[in-house]
């Protein structure tokens, strides 16, 4: 069974329309224009809120729009096409907010014969939406408020009687409105997956919305699926031949701790230190031996990076990377059991653990300066490496409660409210907590959390993988990088975000790393049209500066294209970064001009023509400040 409405096959040509304010839901057909100009996820999200939110609006006003919106490839043979994404005005930014998760969450809408939903409006009571094919339903979640994200998913299900549905819900810290909080995706068994950054969550919590279950019956097209087979039979040789992968296929992604380390650059204390002896009970190999009983993959994954570890005699996941940094070597905490159950009782919560990780140390670091006093935290005593003011903290944070109040702002908004110097030590590009990966030990990261649409994400170019070492002949970038190098930064950090505007449109995991020309086969094989690299990279391009305009109109200029002080200034003593900062200017001259924006950051007219930008561009930049 079909559900396909439009030429292009992979997608479903429909997209379901939920306003809360008045109770109703409609159907918005999607243009085969539409598909072939921006893909898909983050790209076709952009467009819709674009076109439909003011910039200047509140985040959490009914009129600020959520969409939730799959990928022509996702649900597909490729592998790691189980994922989606989730987008609106952002809370914790102030401007353009996206999430990414995986799970069969997206897999299910697409059966149920629709590629993204957009929700509108904000009930005046709680509610969740269920859709089951082209039934939907928006029902009463008073008695699910309230609830963390594991009673939730069981609840919802109980309540609609089938144990086989998929659920995205919000817990406490998205009701609550912290502004870092995320979606907790498929939490029940073992799970979860998480749409974790720019406060998505809280968006859904604004809206009273707890939770979105879905159930699909049909059937995923696609035009040539024995050819796409046959392709991806030949390239898994080669994407577990990355040594990347056979890393996280041993120990999940917290099996390159050792690595970062070696590079200077995993975070310790607050970015603050360059080595500490804690790393060594951090890393992958010690996690096996310690916390982790079995791993897990995601939809149609070789991979596999999943692990689960036990907590309190429960099956939970384990802490990836990004939680293991951030929850631990930037508190200075090495203890894996306790990080386990801070990582735990983040995805209870739904909180994003590289803000709470981030705007932690921040607070520990002010207090060791007296900035920050036992009047503000209401007597609690801050320092590093205390595990049990960790746990303590992430629960304050998650139910809005004294000290955990402020924390839930964010560092930027945090900081501002204490003031006293203490913005230097807020470690956050344009509201978004750095994510654990230091700009002084890869300088092209640098440029890129400046200029991400997102603020600080390494997961919008993951430039770092060129300047470990790894070419793109498929995007032109032949040329061995040294990762302290400034020049033809530009070029380089401006191609890679492009293609990975492409991957989180289509949308695909990018762990991966397929090739990009096999990315536009297998585009074409499942479309039935015939697409070629340079297509696929003029539409990545048209979704990063669709991004960027609406960023603009909310209030952002090139001065927001920075990093912390810290990074900008204070090079590390020792480490595998020992000596270095990030000079951004030269590289931020570079970007412009590659990007053909002017001086100031702005898009030139001739790009958004050649983008086919021209009219929304124009309508968002009359609004730029």
């Amino acid at each position: 069974m079909s559900y396909l409405s439009g030429k292009l096959l992979g997608y479903c040509g429909k997209v379901l329309y939920i306003d809360l304010s008045k109770g109703k839901t409609w159907v918005k057909e999607l243009s085969e224009e539409e598909e072939l100009m921006f893909i898909g996820g983050t790209g076709l999200a952009a467009k819709i809120i674009c076109e439909e939110v003011d910039p200047s609006v509140n985040p959490f006003s009914p009129e600020n729009t959520l969409v939730f919106m799959t990928g022509p490839l996702t649900g597909t043979y490729v592998p790691c096409t189980g994922r989606f994404a989730v987008a609106a005005k952002s809370p914790l930014t102030l401007g353009w907010g996206e999430a990414h998760s995986s799970g069969f969450w997206g897999i299910e809408l697409k059966k149920a014969g629709f590629d993204g939903v957009v929700v509108k409006g904000s009930s005046k009571d709680p509610v969740y939406i269920y859709i089951k094919d082209s039934e939907v339903e928006i029902r009463d979640a008073s008695k699910i408020w309230g609830k963390d994200t594991r009673e939730t998913d069981k609840l919802v299900k109980q309540d609609i009687g089938d144990d086989r549905i998929k659920v995205a819900c919000i817990g406490p810290a998205g009701e609550k409105l912290v502004r870092y909080a995320c979606i907790t995706v498929e939490p029940e068994p073992e799970g979860p997956r998480v749409a974790g950054r720019t406060g998505m969550g809280a968006v859904m919590g604004s809206k009273k919305l707890k939770a979105i279950a879905v159930k699909g019956s049909g059937s995923i097209s696609m035009a040539d699926p024995n050819r796409l087979r046959h392709l991806i039979r030949r390239l898994l040789p080669l994407i577990m031949s990355f040594p990347s992968t056979q890393i996280q296929a041993a120990y999940g992604t917290a099996g390159e701790v050792e690595v970062f380390y070696e590079y200077g650059d995993m975070p310790i204390r607050n970015f603050g230190l360059g080595a500490w002896e804690g790393i060594e009970k951090l890393t992958g190999e010690n996690l096996a031996k310690t916390i982790v009983i079995k791993h897990r993959a995601c939809y149609n994954c070789p991979i596999g990076c999943w692990r689960v570890v036990e907590v309190d005699g429960i099956k939970v996941r384990g802490p990836e990377y990004e939680a293991v940094a951030s929850l631990g070597s930037t508190l200075l905490i090495d203890d894996p059991h306790i990080i386990a159950k801070a990582n735990e009782l983040c995805n209870r919560y739904g909180i994003d653990v590289i803000s709470a990780g981030v705007t932690i140390a921040w607070a520990i670091e002010c207090y060791e300066k007296g900035i920050i006093t036992k009047d503000d935290t209401g007597g609690l005593e801050l320092k590093w490496g205390d595990g049990e003011l960790l746990l303590k903290l992430i629960k304050m944070i998650g139910e809005r409660e004294g000290f955990g109040k402020l924390l839930g702002e964010g560092s930027r908004l945090a900081s501002k409210t204490i003031g006293k110097g203490s913005e230097k030590y807020a470690m956050h590009v344009k509201g978004l907590e750095v994510p654990m990966h230091d700009p002084r030990a890869f300088k092209g990261m640098g440029l890129q959390y400046a200029t991400s649409n997102r603020g600080a994400c390494h997961l919008q170019g993951f430039v770092l993988r060129i300047e470990q070492g790894e070419r793109m002949h498929d995007l032109k970038i032949y040329e061995r990088v040294d990762r302290f190098a400034v020049k033809g930064k530009g070029r380089i950090v401006a191609i890679m975000q492009d293609w990975h505007e492409v991957l989180d449109s289509m949308i695909i995991c990018k762990f991966l790393a397929i090739p990009p020309a096999h990315v536009a086969a297998m585009y074409s094989m499942v479309t039935g049209r015939k697409t070629l690299l340079p297509e696929l990279l003029k539409a990545g391009a048209r979704s990063f500066n669709l991004k960027r305009l609406f960023n603009l109109a909310c209030g952002y200029s090139s001065k927001d294209d920075t990093l912390p002080e810290r990074f900008l200034k204070e090079p590390l003593k020792e480490g595998g970064a020992a000596g270095q900062v990030v000079e951004l200017e030269p590289m931020l001259k570079e970007y412009y001009e590659y990007r053909k924006w002017d001086q100031n950051g702005i898009p030139t007219g001739e790009l958004l023509e050649e983008l086919g930008l021209k009219e929304i561009g124009e309508k968002l930049l009359s609004k730029v400040r």
